[in-house]
Order: C-alpha cells, then structure tokens, then sequence
C-alpha cells in the first residue's frame, strides 16, 4: 500500500485503489445454494420507503450508540459539462459551511460541543453526503444535516474564498508532476467521453463557475427520484418507526423533479503511449497504464482481480527490489459504470527501462499449478480485506451504497466470501491471460495492449 499523501491524492482522483475497487465491487457469479453467511446478514436489513418515494435502506449495526446516516444522489460528472468540472463537489462543500437555520460558526460549535461528523464525497457517477453520531445527539445533528442539504445559505463570501482556494490548489496540482500525472490521465482516459467532466475543478471551469452556477446544480440534486437514503444503526422496533418517521419530516418534502439517469459511454485504451515533461520531477519519473479489463458483472471478474493480488506481489519483488526501478507499484481500476485497469509505477529512477521491467514481471506470472499452491491465501487476504472494512458503520455503509449503485442491490457484496472461495486456479490464469499476458507466448493470438501516461523532466 503506498502512503506518500501526493500519490495517495493523485489515485484517489482516478480509481478506487485495489482494496476498494475490487473487494466492494460486485460480481454477477451465482449466490451459491448454501451461502449461510448471505442468509444471516440478510435478516439484518429492512427496506422502507418515503413518501416522496425515495428508498430507505437500513443495517443494522453491532452499535447500539453510533449511527451512520448517508444520502445517496445519483448522477455524477455526465451530468455536467467539461466546463462546470467540479461543480457537484463545490455546491456540497458549500452547503455544509452555512444554512437558513445554522451559520457555519454554528455547525462547528455543535461539532465541538457533542462530537459528530458531517461529511460529502463527489464520484463520476454519484456523490454521498452524510453523518455519524451517537444515538443520542441524532435529533440535534440530523436537524442541522437535513437544513444543510434543503436550506443552505450559499454566501458569496464562501463562494469566493472557495474557488481562491480551489485555484491555488489546482495550481499546486499542476506544478507537482504526480498531480500533472493525474491530470492529464484523466483527459487522455475520459476525454471525448461521458465522464470527460472531472470531479474536481479545473483549469477549463475555475473561471467558468459561477455562485448562480452553484445554485442551480443545488435544486437539480435536489429531485426525490436521484436520492436514496442508506442507515447503519442499532435501532429496532418502535426506535426504528420512529427512526424513519425523522426522515419522514428531514427529507419527505424533497418533490421529485425531471432527473433521468445519464447514459455512458465506453472508455477505451486506444491512444499512443504520452510523455510529459515536467522540470519539477527532478530525478523520478511517474507513470501509469491502462488496459482493457472485465466490467463489474462479467463472470470472471473475481479472477481478475485475484490475479492482481499475485501481480502486485510480483511487481514489489522484481520492479521495486531485485529490480530498485522505483518507490512503489500498484494497480487498480479506473472509471465508473465503464471500466479499465490500470498499473502506477511512482517515483521511477530507471524510466529507461521501467515497461519492459514492468512487462517482463507480468510474463512471469505463475502457472496454474503455482497458482493453486498460494490461492487459498491470496482468497483469505480478499475476504480479510472485505470484513476489514466493514468493522464500522461507514465502511458497512459504503459497501451497501456501492452495492446499490453499481449493481441494483443493496446486498450484493454479502456474496462477496462465497464468489471469492469458488474460484479457481484456471480460472485466475485464464485471467491472466485475457486481460493481462504481454507477450505471445503467454497471452495467445492476442497481446494485451496497454497505454502509457507518464512525466518526467
């Protein structure tokens, strides 16, 4: 796992990293007739709906003092144009610093005063915002969330001081050359594209967007028929009618307007390989590829990234220490509903060579019998992950709305341990060789294509 904060910014605008892509992620591989562990975790979610028809789903949690609340609005960059890049994420952060009923210097007070969390995230296809609290400050905060989403104050004052801030930090991106990497990934990979609009702001929309801008993206979001609401809580019986019923009155009057969900289009690794220059890269160089990969539902997307999981061991023992190419290695995913692979080789001392080192630890990948001696382990490494993740209410959350966004239910990655126990060596190789094999001999008729994004001085 690699821990620069740099890279870390840099990945997190592109892909969700390997622990996040590949064990939420949910695969269309059959329930099997005895999954026990889908069985007792389903009894714990109820379904609820409000009556502006937005679908309430909850878990129930281990804590009986913590809640977890998240809105989920659907959408994300398609819905916008290149020119209004970062819009979504602006108008969250916005209204969460002020609202009718709650100046900013309000909402810190009460977050000092009785320790809760307020937070939002903006992705290519849906943003989230949300809370966490105790049980017993729930009322309180979930009056100042609910007044953030439907009434927020939208001052000037903020709007100006945000995008100062925006600029310098895009400025600071730009000259740094693992944010100009990402960047310019992001153009080459979703450029011409119906996720061609970023997340975040940028050099087209900084001087683009405007406060009315904000305003009207705000009673967009603001459409019964792109929101789900997702609730990790202990609460049960009465407590749990009476949960709802509070939604009821925070969010029952949201109308449903003309929301339609955005069609998507397919990224592709077509393209030449692009060199960047950038004088502050110095002795290191930073470079990622793109190849094709199976999409969220095919069959043999466990195997892929199981396969990933042996790639990634070896990468780090031939590029990063027999070899000493770099600093770190990894790979992941990139897009949304429309996906490709990625690898990311960060501070690179042998730009040289640095692909065909790349290449050649890719072509020794283990056969199928090698595979199937450390299978079991690479499985209970996925499965650790998962349960690792969701030892809180937010990571039990996230799953659920990944679930829900990406594959229509909320209980999908429940199925997650099974898929992961069914699959087979021959089928992490055939993997392997359909997505990731780079030389004949290996891959068969077809080499795996892979596009090169890089900079250095």
């Amino acid at each position: 796992m690699i821990n620069n904060k740099k890279v870390l910014k840099l990945f997190s605008r592109l892909f969700f990293l390997f622990v996040l892509c590949f064990v939420f992620s949910c695969a269309s591989s059959p329930k099997p007739e005895n999954d026990a562990f889908y069985q007792e975790n389903l009894a714990d979610f109820s379904t609820f709906t409000l009556s502006n028809s937005i679908p309430v789903i909850v878990k129930k949690s281990r804590s009986a003092q913590i809640a977890v609340l998240r809105v989920v609005f659907e959408g994300g960059t398609p819905l916008l144009p290149p020119e209004k890049s970062g819009l979504e994420n602006l108008t969250f952060d916005l209204m969460f610093h002020g609202s009718k009923d709650y100046s900013y210097e309000d909402i810190q007070k009460m977050q000092y005063d009785i320790t809760f969390a307020m937070n939002n995230s903006s992705g290519r296809d849906y943003s989230v915002a949300g809370i966490k609290c105790l049980v017993k400050d729930f009322d309180s905060v979930l009056a100042v969330f609910s007044d953030a989403l439907i009434n927020p104050s939208f001052l000037e004052e903020d709007f100006n001081q945000f995008m100062i801030n925006a600029g310098e930090e895009l400025t600071r991106t730009l000259s740094d050359p693992s944010g100009q990497l990402g960047v310019e990934m992001e153009k080459c990979i979703f450029g011409g594209t119906s996720y061609a609009s970023s997340t975040d702001i940028t050099e087209q929309s900084i001087k683009k967007i405007t406060l009315e801008d904000v305003k009207n993206h705000h009673k967009k979001l603001l459409d019964s028929s792109r929101i789900k609401i997702v609730a990790v809580t202990g609460f049960e019986g009465e407590m749990l009618k009476d949960f709802i019923s509070k939604l009821e009155g925070a969010f029952g009057s949201i109308k449903k307007g003309s929301y339609s969900a955005p069609s998507v289009s397919k990224i592709s690794v077509s393209g030449d390989d692009l060199l960047i220059h950038n004088p502050q890269a110095g002795t290191s160089g930073y470079s990622m590829a793109v190849f094709d990969g199976p999409e969220r539902y095919d069959s043999d997307y466990v195997a892929f990234a199981i396969a990933l999981m042996y790639l990634d061991d070896i990468f780090f023992d031939q590029v990063r220490e027999k070899a000493g190419a770099l600093y770190s290695i990894g790979s992941g995913i990139v897009g949304g509903k429309q996906m490709l692979g990625a690898i990311s080789a960060y501070k690179i001392s042998d730009m040289e060579n640095i692909h065909s080192l790349i290449y050649r630890a890719i072509d020794s990948f283990p056969d199928e019998k090698e595979i199937a001696e450390k299978l079991d382990q690479y499985k209970n490494k996925y499965i650790t992950t998962l349960f690792g993740s969701s030892q809180s209410g937010t990571g039990v959350a996230a799953n659920i709305i990944t679930s829900l966004e990406y594959s229509g239910k909320y209980d999908s990655y429940l199925k997650r341990p099974a898929q992961v126990q069914n699959v087979t060596a021959r089928e992490v190789h055939e993997a392997y060789r359909k997505y990731l094999a780079q030389s004949k001999e290996r891959a068969g008729k077809n080499i795996n294509k892979m596009r090169w994004i890089s900079v250095a001085q």
